[in-house]
């Protein structure tokens, strides 16, 4: 699109969310000009795009595939994940992935991606395998806690594993193949999350394991920087310590529930989604951060540190009200908000090398995998 062309389109002059579904799911498209927008459901179904306002001011456009069409001309990439989002059940960060996971497979962001793909998914089965075995080495040592179930053998921890299964399903008025069944599930929602002492760490984990390094490394530059870019970098740091704090906290509220193993049983068997919500709240709180650590990580020197701080402070997701009731302690939702008033925010697109933007995008596309 030619940079006077005018854009008809609904702006919304501001945007701090209720709740995490209204801000929606960070969307990886790779065409710069989308950087930074999320979707969520549409209202009157279907699915809809939150994009920030493309001239720099403040406001987003709430747009559907036809209008960011208008904006810009999309990737093959980014046109293949909008018809997968327009039929998309759920949006959640965990579909979101799952559907960007299936189009780098495919290759198209390039091979470097595919690859990535293709390592993540062999990655994502054995983090299951290892939520699965921890949860019944957890449950055993609950039920059997004078048999020292961490010290066995494999045959002799399945002779326990089974005793273990046999010994609650009546409580939970479920069989032991039932039982067996739900581990396995909750095993695909712990494999974000990872249990407690897990190592080498789950995703969620490694992922804040990250944040906080780049939360470190921004808040530095910040105070060594006086100009521009150091307030970019404040914003960044301040954003991401806020939210490594209520992840953090999500993540360890997450973990704890393996505590009381039974309980979880009766828990996931009484209403599934109401502990599956529970173990998504930190990728939630995460969501949207990944792209913004890659940027810091590609940026070597400090010309390149530069640049990135302008798209990073960009990318920053605002935390909704929601947060507070997720924590149970107040959380001020709204600062973010007021350090990015005072903040030059990088939102011109239209300036410097389009088709390098998209190839280092497909580069953070691999690496995001």
């Amino acid at each position: 699109m030619p940079p006077d062309t005018e854009v008809s389109l609904p702006l919304v002059q501001s945007f701090h969310p209720a709740t995490f579904l209204e801000r929606g799911v960070a969307l990886p498209f790779t065409t710069p000009a989308l950087a930074n927008t999320r979707g969520r459901p549409g209202g009157r179904g279907g699915f809809e795009m939150i994009v920030p306002n493309p001239s720099g001011g403040r406001g987003v456009y709430i747009i559907g595939w036809d209008g960011a069409r208008q904006l810009c001309r999309p990737t093959v990439h980014d046109t293949r994940l909008a018809a997968r989002l327009a039929v998309l059940p759920a949006v959640t960060p965990g579909e979101i992935r799952r559907i960007e996971r299936e189009l780098l497979a495919e290759g198209l962001a390039g091979r470097e991606a595919q690859q990535a793909a293709a390592a993540a998914a062999a990655a994502d089965r054995q983090d299951r395998l290892v939520a699965n075995f921890r949860l019944l080495l957890a449950l055993v040592q609950q039920v059997e806690p004078e048999a020292q179930a961490g010290a066995a053998s494999g045959a002799e921890l399945e002779m326990r594993a089974r005793r273990s299964l046999a010994r609650i399903a009546p409580r939970l008025g479920r069989t032991t193949e039932a039982i067996a069944t739900i581990l396995e599930e909750l095993a695909t929602r712990f494999a974000t999350t990872g249990l407690p002492g897990q190592a080498p760490p789950a995703r969620i984990p490694r992922l804040l394991a990250v944040l906080r390094a780049v939360q470190l490394e921004t808040a530095q530059w910040s105070r060594q920087r006086g100009n521009e870019d150091g307030g970019q970098a404040g914003l960044i740091a301040a954003g991401a310590e806020l939210t490594i704090a209520c992840a953090g906290h999500a993540l360890e509220a997450a973990q704890g529930l393996t505590g009381d193993m039974v309980d979880l049983l009766r828990a996931w068997s009484a209403d599934p989604s109401g502990i599956a919500a529970r173990l998504a709240r930190p990728e939630w709180l995460l969501d949207g951060w990944e792209p913004i650590t890659l940027l810091w990580r590609c940026a070597a020197t400090d010309p390149e540190r530069v640049a990135a701080l302008a798209e990073m402070a960009a990318l920053v997701p605002v935390l909704p009200r929601e947060t507070a009731s997720w924590m149970g302690m107040e959380v001020d939702t709204e600062a973010l908000t007021r350090i990015r008033r005072s903040v030059q925010l990088n939102q011109d697109w239209r300036t410097g090398q389009i088709f390098e933007r998209i190839a280092r995008n497909e580069h953070i596309r691999a690496l995001a995998a």
